[in-house]
């Protein structure tokens, strides 16, 4: 026997609608035959109304409400396979620090630099297989967005999601980020372990020292890589996306990013990693991952392995909502030569 299980249970409780709706349903026709009974004789408005059918707004509500409970079910994702199999691949553990301060707004990238970072981070995920991702946002402070998972597709659905409006507190805490990184890690594994560490470099919280973070990721096993996005000659940071107007410091100056290769290409160093500047044509984190793919790779865990039953109810679901909507209240002239639906 199949063991069904469904990933978004939650959605079941939606079931209730079906039995509100049908009884309301039920009470509508019953208080439209207490009307049409203090207008007259029953028989004889039926007789006046022969193209009225009393079958057929049953037959359309009982479609609709299957196709409502079959959409319900398939929401619930049904699946089938939940016994946990090993697995022989092996992989890495890869944390990857994105900075979401107001500049990676900057337009110096196509679209600007967090979006084409995103393209470029979810690209990867997307590339992998085996290991083991996190995702950890920063910019004034620093929290783990994403946790180290095997499950990659939802990983790449979070990074999509990232803006830089998800942290209040505005900076550039590299330290922290690290420091954060470091924490996330189980060292209890054998799996290597790496950062990458994505920004324009600008540090704007000297404490906790990002360089010296580094330094003992290293000492730990972790090696540290980092990517600097951005030009060198630095530009403006738009107020929001696609905003004309840009940032001002106190005396009404409009602010200019630049990327600072030099904190960066330190941090890399400290940690053992490398250094790569990212254009629009090179986001580097190919070179990035080359590296770490040489490193010695550890057996992942196990993991559940589920056949997803969705598309059949979804798919039934729309058969049975077409048919609904096929149904009048009223007989068509076809229907009524063949005697169907009385």
């Amino acid at each position: 026997m199949f063991d069904i299980q469904f990933a978004n249970k939650e959605y079941l409780y939606l079931l209730i609608l079906i039995p509100v709706i049908a009884g309301a349903f039920v009470y509508y026709l019953y208080r439209r035959k207490k009307a049409l009974q203090s207008i007259g004789n029953l028989r004889t408005i039926k007789m006046l109304s022969p193209e009225t059918s009393k079958s057929r707004p049953i037959i359309r509500i009982s479609l609709a409400l299957l196709a409502l409970t079959l959409l319900i079910v398939a929401v619930a994702r049904p699946r089938v396979g939940s016994k946990l199999r090993e697995t022989t691949s092996q992989g890495n553990e890869i944390m990857i620090l994105l900075d979401v301060s107001n500049s990676m707004r900057a337009t110096d990238m196509y679209p600007n630099r967090l979006e084409n970072t995103k393209n470029a981070i979810s690209k990867l995920v997307r590339s992998l297989s085996s290991d083991k991702v996190g995702l950890i946002l920063f910019a004034g402070s620093a929290y783990v967005q994403v946790p180290l998972t095997c499950d990659l597709k939802a990983t790449d659905i979070f990074i999509r999601s990232v803006n830089c409006n998800m942290i209040s507190e505005q900076g550039t805490a590299l330290g922290d980020a690290i420091n954060l990184a470091i924490k996330s890690f189980n060292f209890d594994n054998d799996l290597s372990k790496s950062i990458i560490l994505v920004s324009d470099g600008e540090n704007h919280e000297p404490e906790p020292d990002p360089i010296k973070l580094a330094k003992s990721c290293y000492d730990k096993g972790v090696v540290v890589h980092t990517i600097g996005v951005g030009s060198t000659r630095g530009v403006p940071i738009p107020i929001s996306e696609g905003s004309k107007d840009f940032i001002k410091d106190k005396s009404g100056n409009i602010v200019v990013s630049k990327l600072d290769e030099v904190s960066l290409q330190k941090i890399a160093e400290a940690g053992g990693g490398k250094y790569v500047k990212a254009t629009n044509g090179n986001s580097g984190f190919s070179t990035i991952y080359s590296e770490i793919d040489k490193m010695k790779k550890g057996e992942i865990m196990q993991f559940a392995e589920y056949d997803e039953k969705f598309t059949f109810p979804t798919l039934m679901a729309l058969i049975f909502y077409v048919a609904a909507c096929f149904v009048l209240n009223r007989k068509n002239r076809w229907i009524k030569k063949m005697g169907l639906f009385e």
